[in-house]
């Protein structure tokens, strides 16, 4: 699943999706079945649609599983998997209230990296606007003044006039080289091989970070909850491989499943995974020796989304004020190009 999926808003509760899995998590806790669950939450929503209702309500009616009812209503992949898995090993209530928490930690995130970004870019996109009309309107004025006067600008003044106008061509290639790592993301992302795809993003400057994490949080979150319910290791990679929601996590464990056949352990198998976080075969060999992989892993996954939002977090704490630095600066040189002239101007007098 790629970064961009995730995210993604769902498609027909938006806002409202962290809530109605809480919801079905606190009906099911005081005896509420299922079914009669579902049918009473998807009256209250009125950003459904009403013939989206009556789908989702016949698939209730039909005995369809919640996991395909989630991904019919255009839940998130990673939200779809995790409950699909937890179908099975049983821990459908606390994986509801995990996943409502999850998806509420990523809005939050979200929103504040939205809210840190939107002043400034109001700032460069004014500060873009007077550039562009210093460079038609009071630079020419001021050459033709020099050349009026017979003298040319000099020191910081020619610098300064110089930097002026090689701005709206410095910004003309940071946009063009963003559209062109945006197009190469997209090119990267439609890669059918699912082995070359997964080692190019892992490889990516700080997007390998938060795509291994991610990947690490999901795959060590599950295989812990189902080999804490009894599950048998090769049950669950036999799992992991023949469903069809996330080809990542087919991949990895078909690698550890080659890995194990030829002898290795499972930390052996995890420490040679490219697209997992590297600590996690130390903590899973640490399981090993005391017969505690699936808390081990539990325990991990929670480390690694904890650690993934704090660095989302510092990072959107930073941008505004680098941003804002970048900007007084650039205020500053704005001022000094339209006095500085005026004053060496004046001095030639």
């Amino acid at each position: 699943m790629s970064m961009l999926a995730i995210w993604k808003n769902s498609n027909r509760l938006g806002k409202y999706d962290a809530h109605f899995l809480l919801k079905i998590a606190d009906l099911l806790e005081v005896g509420f079945t299922l079914q009669q669950s579902l049918i009473f939450l998807l009256e209250q929503y009125d950003v459904l649609k009403e013939k989206d209702k009556a789908t989702y309500l016949q698939m209730v009616r039909e005995g369809v599983s919640l996991s395909l009812i989630l991904k019919a209503m255009g839940f998130r992949s990673a939200i779809v998997i995790q409950v699909s898995l937890a179908e099975i090993h049983g821990e459908v209530l606390k994986n509801l209230r995990e996943s409502s928490a999850y998806l509420k930690h990523l809005r939050k995130t979200s929103s504040k990296l939205i809210k840190s970004l939107q002043y400034p870019i109001l700032l460069v996109t004014i500060f873009i606007a007077i550039l562009i009309a210093l460079n038609f309107t009071v630079i020419p004025q001021f050459k033709n003044l020099y050349i009026a006067m017979g003298t040319e600008s000099r020191g910081i003044v020619s610098v300064l006039i110089a930097m002026l106008e090689s701005l709206p061509y410095i910004l003309g290639v940071a946009l063009l080289a963003s559209i062109i790592a945006l197009f190469t993301t997209a090119s990267i992302l439609r890669i059918k091989d699912v082995s070359k795809k997964s080692r190019i993003l892992a490889s990516i400057p700080v997007f390998g970070f938060y795509f291994k994490g991610y990947q690490t949080f999901r795959f060590s979150r599950e295989f812990g909850y189902l080999l804490n319910n009894g599950l048998e290791v090769k049950e669950i990679l036999d799992l992991f491989i023949h469903q069809e929601i996330s080809p990542y996590l087919q991949l990895i464990s078909k690698k550890i499943e080659s890995s194990l056949m030829d002898g290795n352990s499972l930390s052996d198998a995890l420490a040679g995974m490219e697209m997992l976080d590297e600590k996690l075969s130390i903590f899973v060999s640490h399981g090993e020796q005391n017969s505690s992989v699936g808390k081990e892993l539990i325990m991990f996954s929670e480390y690694t989304l904890e650690r993934l939002i704090m660095r989302i977090e510092n990072t959107t704490r930073r941008i505004q004020p680098i941003v804002f630095l970048i900007l007084g600066i650039l205020i500053i040189c704005l001022y000094l190009i339209i006095v500085l002239p005026i004053f060496q101007m004046m001095s030639e007098i």
